[in-house]
């Protein structure tokens, strides 16, 4: 598909990419969407805990994402090219990256849940259910380092249904388990929250091995596989760690200011974080919907920019931002429509009801800025050019978000959803800066082994 990619045809080139992936976003998205939702009736605390116990995994999910982003950028371009050699390099060096990642949050997740949880909730409760969760969840670290990496090369190459398969049979063991292992089903014991993290641990188990059968199956085709003994020279691996490295320290940075918020949220009261935590799979199915378009752009920016065609990767980039920031005015509305129902769903006090509709009005506003962010920061990290994309996160998370977040909450006390707001107002400020580097044409970089 993407050798076929033009002006005349884009749009349904670019949806063909899009849509699988953000199909694969959302049914890996509704392991913690299921979670949440099937906890949702076992009260505030129960709630609360998995919320921040999800935090960690969050960090992890952004920091191993830098490496498949990395890897993603490099084979993209030099696939472009049909240059598969050096698309094997890739492939080769960043798995070993990922790895050593996937390790330290293995064995952080796991061994030190609870001095972690304390730093979240003062709420002895709530740490407890949030250190349970937490030990168990972080077990599937292992197996997603891999599905990351196997999902990042069928990306690349244009194979976007094969991470969506995965994914689509991932949700369905997801929820079946959760459904069993939550409540008691099938004479299995009521686990609660144990239960959900056992089932998102053992899908993730899953999904790697769906994916594993897929790469090895193309492997054993010589005109599919990748020479995976080729070497790595010293020059490839500095190429490869100058532009994963600004994007390693932006996704690092971004998801601990996202924990900053967590704990901002988590010192205003157990009810309001528990109303924060609950709209969470409104926020993962909207995001998730429109990550797809992200990482679209990423993929055909990249591509032509590799076949050495700069007019046109900006002219994709441009027509993507577009067409889902209009996407995500539309998205925001119904959002505000579904405000006053969705939190009957939840077995939560009526306050805290009240609450979850005015942090969903105070979302749906921000939408369209944050999912501009996406699709721009896709665009530009396929240009190579990465250190752009850490000093954005790095002025828009920590000198603005966390502190105005703080202040709003802790000076002026003000209400949870207008500490969101004040968090958001961020969001501007990168959206301007991304939109003025994409004008400039400063991020565009050939990337050459």
């Amino acid at each position: 598909m993407l050798e076929k990619l033009n002006r005349q045809n884009y749009l349904k080139v670019l949806l063909s990419i899009a849509l699988p992936i953000s199909l694969q976003v959302l049914f890996q998205s509704s392991l913690g969407i299921i979670d949440q939702i099937m906890v949702g009736s076992l009260g505030e605390t129960i709630i609360s805990g998995i919320g921040l116990g999800g935090k960690i995994p969050t960090v992890f999910f952004f920091t191993s994402g830098a490496f498949t982003v990395g890897a993603s950028i490099l084979m993209s371009q030099f696939y472009g090219r049909q240059d598969r050699d050096n698309v094997a390099r890739s492939f080769k060096l960043f798995s070993r990256w990922i790895a050593v990642v996937g390790i330290v949050f293995f064995l952080g997740g796991v061994l030190f849940a609870e001095p972690i949880m304390s730093v979240y909730t003062e709420d002895a409760a709530v740490r407890a259910v949030g250190a349970v969760y937490l030990r168990i969840v972080a077990i599937g670290f292992l197996p997603s380092v891999v599905t990351g990496m196997v999902g990042s090369l069928f990306r690349s190459l244009g194979k976007v249904k094969l991470p969506t398969y995965a994914a689509f049979a991932g949700m369905f063991l997801n929820t079946f388990l959760n459904w069993i292992l939550i409540f008691g089903k099938l004479g299995f014991p009521a686990m609660g929250p144990a239960g959900a993290a056992i089932a998102t641990t053992a899908t993730r188990f899953l999904e790697c091995a769906i994916l594993l059968a897929f790469f090895f199956a193309r492997q054993k085709k010589p005109e599919t596989s990748f020479d995976l003994k080729l070497s790595v020279g010293g020059a490839f691996r500095q190429n490869a760690f100058r532009i994963t490295l600004p994007i390693f320290l932006s996704e690092l940075l971004w998801s601990l200011g996202e924990n900053a918020y967590g704990i901002i949220y988590g010192h205003i009261g157990t009810a309001e974080t528990a109303a924060m935590v609950s709209i969470g799979p409104i926020i993962m199915l909207t995001i998730g919907f429109f990550a797809g378009m992200s990482q679209a752009a990423s993929v055909t920016t990249g591509n032509r920019l590799g076949a050495g065609d700069p007019d046109f990767a900006l002219f994709l980039g441009t027509k993507t931002w577009l067409i889902g920031m209009f996407g995500a005015i539309a998205f925001g509305i119904l959002v505000i429509i579904a405000s006053p129902f969705y939190p009957k769903i939840f077995g939560v006090e009526d306050a805290t009801r009240t609450t979850m509709s005015a942090i969903l009005v105070a979302y749906a506003l921000v939408l369209w800025i944050k999912v501009s962010n996406m699709i721009l920061g896709g665009v530009l990290k396929a240009g190579g050019k990465t250190k752009y994309i850490f000093y954005m996160d790095l002025v828009g998370t920590w000198a603005i978000g966390v502190p105005l977040g703080a202040v709003a909450a802790f000076v002026f006390d003000w209400p949870i959803q207008y500490v969101y707001l004040a968090i958001a107002s961020e969001e501007l400020v990168r959206l301007v800066i991304g939109v003025i580097l994409l004008r400039s044409r400063r991020w565009i970089k050939m990337i050459h082994a």
